[in-house]
């Protein structure tokens, strides 16, 4: 396969695209569609490098391909090479760059043949795989966007698997990357872990939880407890070498203050003018709410330039940028693992890998859990009650707080740390209002409510 490809393939992978959950141009028209790089692979195979043009901006995609366009990501043959090439540190070379696979730790005893491999929930942003080798299974991730620079979850994973005795998270076993040949940066196509058997997402345990047992329930609740531990540990982990200049704590100047501060309000003003015209597919009533929200935005963004003013002198750190229910795994007996250090996908990867507040993933769980009750009550659990709510999410900050007492990156004090995690929730709110508005209209209602709550705040 060349990067000069055939009117019916370049076709193909246009209506794969078009059909694609994780292309993030649905809806917007494509206008072209080249297909940069195509790296032979056995079988007939190929990964492609596909650029696309939408709405004036061209973004880059990984296809893994045979020779007819359509995608493979989810067969052996595929996933195998995958495999082999991440533990064996290969190179394969295409007309426009090369294909390199990285390894942390030494290389396990893998079982010949082809791999069992299964397509790990639905088919969103990134792609996951459980492929298994015999006694060996891995948790594969397609990276479908193609971002050049450090991407968090390996720079996180090797820093981890390296650098700490933190085991919260399953072992980070290596990573694809696409190098062009004309020695710009390079793209992160995909990342390995090992499998952790057995496991649910703390999503779906907690949902069942509250749907049989109520918001009181005290395996829930002891889910919750241990969900404060886990952040405490993966913030201690993320902040315990102050040699690795990426993961030294950071004390902020007051310039820091006021780059962070702006940073937020930059971000309210731009989601309060998004919504402001939220378009005609919503419902009036939301549609109506959405600019009531939007035509106080001077009050949002005046509320967090406010976060300036916190001079908590508490440290700026490396977090996990993404923290909510779906991003942990629970063992069999409620052990929790945290997974996917990738960040917020909305955000560019210098913000992804910026220091920033502890607050930013203990905010982003708080958030969870108020969408886990509605979540519930939507499919016909217990009826939402913001008091429910607020004392799961109370439990947690209390848990978290009291494990990090004393450390440089927590505020010392407790109208401090509230403060600013106030802001940091309002923030992911924000977030996912526009999150919700581009991916999931029928649940934009749910980050609605949290916002107008907040506003009624203080």
């Amino acid at each position: 396969m060349t990067a000069q490809p055939s009117g019916e393939f370049s076709a193909a992978i246009t209506d794969r695209l078009q059909q694609a959950r994780w292309f993030a141009g649905k809806g917007q028209g494509i206008g072209a569609v080249a297909v940069l790089d195509a790296i032979s692979l056995p079988d007939a195979l190929a990964i492609a490098i596909v650029e696309v043009t939408t709405a004036g901006e061209s973004s880059r995609y990984l296809m893994p391909v045979d020779a007819s366009g359509a995608d493979v990501t989810a067969t052996p043959a595929f996933a195998g090479w995958l495999i082999d090439t991440v533990w064996s540190g290969a190179t394969h070379a295409g007309e426009g760059g090369r294909v390199i696979g990285h390894a942390v730790g030494s290389r396990p005893r893998l079982a010949a043949g082809l791999p069992e491999v299964l397509l790990l929930g639905p088919d969103a942003s990134n792609t996951s795989l459980r492929v298994t080798m015999g006694d060996a299974a891995f948790a594969v991730k397609l990276i479908r966007r193609c971002r050049t620079g450090i991407q968090p979850e390996v720079e996180i994973g090797a820093f981890v698997t390296a650098e700490t005795s933190w085991r919260g998270t399953p072992r980070f076993c290596g990573w694809l990357d696409y190098e062009p040949a004309d020695g710009s940066p390079a793209t992160t196509l995909a990342t390995v872990h090992e499998f952790a058997a057995g496991c649910e997402s703390a999503w779906d345990r907690m949902l069942a939880l509250v749907r049989a047992e109520g918001c009181d329930s005290p395996r829930l609740l002891a889910i919750v407890d241990a969900l404060a531990g886990v952040t405490a540990e993966m913030h201690a982990a993320l902040a315990s070498r102050s040699n690795v200049v990426a993961f030294a704590p950071h004390t902020p100047t007051a310039a820091d203050r006021h780059a962070q501060a702006g940073s937020l309000a930059a971000h309210a003003d731009a989601v309060c003018r998004l919504i402001a015209a939220p378009g005609p597919s919503l419902p009036p009533e939301i549609s109506a709410r959405l600019r009531a929200v939007a035509s106080r935005r001077a009050e949002l963004v005046s509320r967090l330039e406010a976060v300036a003013e916190i001079d908590a002198a508490a440290a700026t750190i490396r977090v996990h940028g993404d923290y909510h229910l779906g991003q942990v795994l629970l063992t069999p007996d409620d052990r929790p693992l945290v997974i996917d250090f990738e960040g917020e996908p909305g955000r560019s990867l210098d913000e992804r890998r910026a220091k920033t507040s502890a607050c930013k993933d203990v905010a982003g769980m708080c958030r969870s859990l108020d969408y886990l009750l509605r979540c519930a009550a939507r499919d016909g659990g217990p009826t939402y009650a913001a008091a429910d709510a607020a004392n799961l999410q109370q439990r947690y900050v209390a848990g978290y707080a009291s494990r990090v007492s004393g450390q440089p990156w927590w505020p010392a004090r407790e109208a401090d740390a509230d403060a600013l995690l106030a802001a940091y929730v309002l923030d992911k709110a924000l977030y996912e209002l526009a999150y919700e508005l581009h991916n999931r209209p029928d649940w934009i209602e749910v980050p609605l409510a949290a916002v107008e709550t907040l506003l009624v705040g203080p």
